[in-house]
């Protein structure tokens, strides 16, 4: 047998689960791994653990109390880990935790996991080799702990930073300004008047929330060119502009004169996103990584995963508008099988470090997949994420007729399942998550058990 790779995981999400069994479940005679995952809080499960207040008492996670998932169980699951059957296809926080909790248990990740250690520094031993070992240094209970290794997979998700945008004139306002990643409760906006600014997942479902309990509720939503009313409590509006000296929101309009004004907000939610950040990757880690805040960028990576230069360093979990768990455990076993190919003296499935460099400035160039020409949607896959997957699987050489059924019913019921969210007015009742699913891979389709929203056709 070959001696021991070392494989740590930074973050014990869903992506650092599907990493660990991922390379776990590979052990062979041939290559064998010691995988240590390393999660800086208690718990697993990431963001979807909802113990999520910190020890000044501020919320730092995403997750809030009465949050329902809006992709059905049936497109979120781990392919190799079907969710197990219950009523609802959109479940609650808690259920998704359960789910990562169980897949855990499944699959013996608990041993694996060192928790309370929180990674403070990633430094690449030699730079001019492109599968350097990585040295980790971690702090646990006060105590500075370090270790090299063979290969490191950072999993920390997407939302370690929340973006604010620069608004002019906010500190003119007087209310309550605070991050989306903050909010909790809608109780807290009893008889207020909210402005919510970003109108993606998080703002409208924040704002339908705080709808039932406020004044009124304005959602801002960049791709508004006028304010809409409708039969609920949540208006829409355009982009957020200003704030004038009497604390007055201006919005934009392309007729300056016509433009509106809001006054009486008791409180701004910034729905606005988050960026990429590894506070442990620095001037000291011998690596060359460009993260700007703002740019929503992370580079160069090569098929927005492996690091361009050293490919023993990768990021799983990166694109966002996407379902993110089938990605991950895509994402988790393309590493693994690149890996095992190094360890054992083969050609990797990744091409010369020259033609991974252009691969990843063209992709950083066009802006991602959908080509948009915007450095800030580098990583949004969105209807490109099917083709993605493919393309992943395919390198690795896992691709057939099976991923094909899965991806193939993924793309479907994901088509669905959004056309119903986006037939949903805002403020308007939750009724796109009522609709209940059966997927049937073996014929590349699904049925609908039971439809919130009865009539849309049930296969697009």
């Amino acid at each position: 047998m070959k001696d021991e790779k070392h494989i740590a995981i930074i973050g014990s999400g869903a992506a650092g689960l599907a990493t660990a069994r991922a390379f776990l479940a590979s052990n062979n005679p041939e290559t064998k791994f010691q995988v240590d995952v390393f999660e800086s809080r208690h718990r697993s499960g990431g963001i979807w653990d909802y113990s999520n207040i910190d020890v000044n008492g501020k919320k730092t996670r995403p997750m809030y109390k009465d949050l329902k998932t809006n992709l059905p169980k049936e497109l979120m699951a781990y392919r190799e880990f079907p969710w197990t059957e219950t009523e609802d296809s959109y479940v609650t926080h808690s259920e998704v935790k359960k789910y990562l909790d169980e897949y855990l248990q499944k699959f013996n990740l608990e041993k694996h996991i060192h928790y309370g250690c929180k990674v403070i520094q990633l430094t690449v031993l030699e730079k001019d080799q492109e599968w350097s070992q990585v040295n980790l240094q971690w702090n646990f209970d006060g105590e500075i702990h370090q270790q090299t290794f063979d290969i490191v997979c950072v999993c920390n998700g997407h939302y370690a930073l929340p973006s604010h945008p620069k608004l002019k004139g906010i500190e003119n306002f007087k209310g309550q300004i605070i991050h989306a990643v903050e909010y909790d409760c809608a109780n807290d906006y009893i008889d207020k008047t909210v402005l919510c600014v970003g109108a993606r997942a998080s703002g409208t479902d924040i704002a339908r929330e705080i709808g039932l309990y406020a004044k009124k509720v304005y959602l801002s939503d960049s791709t508004c060119d006028e304010k809409k009313e409708f039969d609920t409590n949540v208006v829409l509006m355009p982009r957020t502009q200003c704030v004038d000296d009497n604390g007055g929101i201006h919005f934009y309009s392309s007729d300056p004169k016509r433009a509106e004004i809001l006054r009486g907000i008791d409180a701004i939610i910034y729905c606005s996103g988050y960026d990429y950040h590894f506070d442990f990757i620095n001037q000291d880690s011998n690596l060359d990584l460009k993260v700007v805040p703002g740019e929503r960028r992370v580079a160069p990576l090569y098929k927005q995963l492996w690091h361009a230069r050293h490919p023993s360093i990768a990021f799983i979990g990166l694109p966002n508008y996407v379902v993110p768990f089938p990605l991950f455990e895509i994402q988790a076993n393309a590493v693994r099988i690149a890996t095992q190919q190094y360890c054992v003296g083969q050609n990797t499935i990744l091409p010369i470090m020259s033609d991974r460099l252009q691969d990843a400035e063209r992709d950083a160039v066009s802006g991602g997949p959908n080509g948009s020409g915007r450095v800030q949607d580098t990583h949004s896959l969105g209807s490109q994420q099917w083709d993605y997957c493919r393309d992943i699987a395919k390198i690795s050489g896992v691709y057939d007729s099976s991923m094909e059924n899965y991806l193939a019913v993924n793309k479907q019921l994901h088509s669905f399942s959004m056309r119903e969210k986006k037939a949903t007015i805002p403020g308007g009742e939750d009724t796109y998550r009522l609709t209940r699913f059966h997927r049937d891979d073996k014929n590349q389709t699904y049925r609908i058990i039971s439809s919130g929203m009865p009539t849309l056709p049930s296969v697009t």
